[in-house]
Parts: C-alpha cells; sequence; structure tokens
C-alpha cells in the first residue's frame, strides 16, 4: 500500500477516525460543519450542538471531550 502501510493499518485509521467523531452522548456519528470560518457539530442521532469553533481541530476536540 502507499507509504508503506497494511491493509490493517489503513482500516485501523479509518476505525480511529471515526471514533474521534461519536457524539459523547448517544455514540451517533457527528457532522463538523464550516461557514464562514465558523465550525460547528451537531449529532445525527440526538441532535446534540456544539458551535462557535475556530478550526474543524477544535470542533473535534470539543466532541471527544464532551
Amino acid at each position: 500500500m502507499a507509504n508503506g502501510m497494511t491493509v490493517t493499518d489503513v482500516l485501523e485509521r479509518v476505525r480511529e477516525r471515526r471514533r474521534s467523531k461519536q457524539c459523547a452522548e448517544c455514540e451517533g456519528v457527528v457532522a463538523i460543519q464550516g461557514i464562514r470560518g465558523e465550525y460547528r457539530w451537531t449529532c445525527l442521532e440526538c441532535e446534540a450542538v456544539g458551535f462557535g469553533y475556530r478550526s474543524r481541530t477544535a470542533a473535534r476536540a470539543a466532541v471527544r471531550s464532551s
């Protein structure tokens, strides 16, 4: 595979990325959207919301710490 990664490595990386985008309330999938330099996250299952983040990274960190 590219960059010396095996299929197992790639799948593990995908799994970790998905875990980092899970709602702390219901473990549902979280969508992160940016509008005019401000990012927000929304849970697609329980409709929890977080907003006012300056970057996607900050929004993802907030989802993890919720």
